[in-house]
């Protein structure tokens, strides 16, 4: 962790954004992101700090335009709900074909509730120029899943994030997001919830690579 700090503060001073995903001893870096005016960012059942995992994220694709030329562009709708897919499947990994695809279908429906289609001019906010829509939280997804009586225990298994223990994950993204120097504290998360907040942290970074 010593030799990880030395290198991600180097970088830092180079201007080059970082980002540090901490499974354990995540207090470690706790001091040298205060020191830089990085973001210390703990993911846990107990915590304030929340990032949505149903949030979509702007993607700049100037850079590819540029040297592929105009490329058909996928749905990010659609990217978006395979990440979920993944991400529930580590939550409920006896998940059967068939509530795969009610809880396909209840991810299509949640984020029409939010006028949000696989035509990508549909996540933009017409009053924040450039900007996207709100997004759906997970209580959006569990008040769509328990409409449907073959959704039942994917709904039960859901309700813990949105009326129980680990509620705090059912927020809109609440932590700066762009800091140069950002740690994703997981080291409080146990079991199937650790490798959960991990695909988050994960999906976040990656997003985060794909915007330029």
């Amino acid at each position: 962790s010593f030799t990880m700090q030395i290198l991600a503060m180097r970088l830092r001073l180079k201007q080059v954004q970082v980002f540090i995903i901490a499974p354990i001893k995540g207090h470690e870096f706790a001091r040298s992101a205060q020191a830089v005016g990085g973001q210390f960012i703990r993911i846990s059942s107990g915590s304030p700090h929340c990032i949505n995992a149903m949030e979509i994220r702007p993607m700049d694709n100037t850079a590819n335009e540029l040297m592929d030329g105009d490329m058909e562009q996928q749905s990010y709708l659609s990217m978006k709900i395979d990440s979920l897919l993944i991400f529930f499947s580590i939550l409920m990994p006896e998940m059967s074909n068939v509530e795969e695809q009610i809880l396909d279908e209840a991810l299509r429906r949640t984020y029409a509730d939010f006028g949000i289609t696989g035509d990508n001019t549909s996540l933009y906010d017409t009053a924040h120029p450039g900007g996207f829509k709100q997004m759906p939280r997970l209580e959006d997804l569990y008040n769509r899943l328990v409409e449907n009586p073959k959704a039942e225990r994917l709904a039960t298994i859901l309700n813990r994030f949105v009326h129980g223990s680990a509620k705090t994950f059912n927020q809109q993204t609440n932590v700066d997001l762009d800091n140069l120097y950002t740690v994703i504290d997981l080291s409080y998360l146990k079991g199937k919830m650790l490798s959960a907040g991990m695909f988050l942290a994960l999906d976040f970074v990656w997003d985060k690579a794909r915007q330029n």
